[in-house]
């Protein structure tokens, strides 16, 4: 048996390095096992809060593809676009990413090692790599994404759901690229309970599309014909396909001595499959939950920090996909909606304000609507727009 580590940590993902950087900051011995050699891709659409990152004493910059301005939801010919105050959402590559956070934990991490098995103790765990390699330590952290080979070792999610995803990393025509160089594109109405999205990074697109049962090549044929219509060709890039885990909560995600984390505990956001804050976020949970000496708070944490939001998320996701059509006219059209929605973006308000402004707004929205159309059919399209401004504006 080699020596003894305060944590191991399987995975080097968001989730995994968050965990080593604030535990070994605190100076606990650990060691963060990843399968892959890095830097390796990771399929990912790489959409960021900025915020998530201030928590970090260290700037991103340097992994940083783009800022964006603006963000835009589309609905068939339907285009809503709105601002982005301070770029409050960065890009990022998932292989410079997660490096990067890696280069900056204190830890001992061991590359192109996978772990095989785990076991669990009164006092501790043990990690077995598929080298035959027994590694022991006091606490275990599964990062090790949506298929969790040590969620499975330890019988934690048997029953988890998942969702499919299909990314290209397209390389486009000059043209194309600067009309999406800082305005992420969220495109509904074409797959089933499913989205199809336009990132920008640095020198290219990722471009995806995520589903809840979709038939069989129904993914990726929905991704050509949906990307051929804004121009751009996925024809012989590679395509990378990858599990999107949904979000329950009623499966445990801890052991009194083992941690999920990220897609592993299955904390993936229910409404717009973003991962990587609550990746982050679940990683310095589950360090504050043993540094604590209170391991068994973590799955309160979670469920108080990140759980309660997931479950409004369950619910804004089945009246959206129930009812899309209206539920983009009456949300994502209602300015006092896209608001607040720039703010659950940036990490400063959850789901709970955005289904509040829906509905508490809903009357005043429609009120506006039908006043503006009036004035619109007497004094034209400037009057319209007058009314709108001077309610809007409040």
């Amino acid at each position: 048996m080699n020596k003894k580590f305060d944590a191991i940590i399987v995975g080097g993902g968001p989730a995994g390095g968050t965990a080593a950087y604030f535990l070994g900051q605190a100076g606990m011995r650990v060691l963060v096992l990843e399968k892959e050699t890095l830097p390796r891709y990771k399929a990912c659409g790489g959409g960021i809060s900025a915020r998530v990152l201030e928590q970090f004493p260290f700037s991103f910059d340097s992994v940083i593809e783009s800022k964006v301005n603006s963000i835009s939801y589309v609905l068939g010919k339907h285009n809503v676009t709105f601002p982005l105050p301070n770029q409050s959402i960065c890009m990022v590559m998932r292989d410079k990413f997660d490096s990067y956070l890696l280069e900056h934990a204190q830890a001992e991490i061991r590359q192109g090692v996978a772990a095989r098995a785990v076991e669990e103790k009164e006092d501790g765990v043990i990690v077995e790599t598929a080298e035959g390699e027994r590694i022991e330590g006091d606490y275990l952290i599964a990062a090790d994404g949506a298929n969790s080979l040590t969620a499975r070792s330890l019988g934690l999610r048997p029953k988890k759901l998942m969702a499919g995803a299909i990314e290209v990393e397209a390389s486009v025509p000059a043209h194309v690229f600067t009309r999406f160089a800082d305005k992420p594109m969220f495109i509904f109405g074409e797959v089933k309970t499913g989205y199809l999205w336009i990132f920008p990074k640095s020198d290219h697109l990722s471009v995806g599309i995520g589903a809840l049962n979709p038939g069989p090549g129904a993914l990726q044929s929905t991704l050509e014909r949906v990307m051929a219509r804004f121009d751009i060709s996925i024809e012989g890039q590679p395509r990378k396909g990858h599990p999107l885990p949904v979000y329950d909560h009623r499966e445990p995600i801890n052991t009194p001595r083992a941690f999920l984390v990220g897609d592993a505990a299955g904390l993936v956001d229910p409404f717009s499959g973003e991962g990587i804050r609550f990746a982050i976020k679940s990683g310095r949970l589950a360090a504050e939950a043993i540094l604590s000496g209170h391991p068994e708070r973590y799955a309160v944490s979670v469920d108080r920090k990140i759980g309660r939001n997931h479950r409004l998320a369950v619910t804004m996701t089945n009246i959206f996909y129930n009812h899309p059509r209206s539920s983009f006219q009456l949300g994502v059209r209602n300015p006092f909606v896209t608001r607040v929605l720039v703010d659950m973006l940036a990490d400063q308000v959850g789901y709970g304000r955005v289904l509040a402004h829906i509905f508490g707004t809903l009357p005043l929205f429609l009120l506006t609507e039908t006043a503006a159309g009036l004035s619109g059919l007497v004094g034209g399209r400037k009057a319209a727009e007058k009314v709108r401004e001077s309610v809007y504006s409040i």
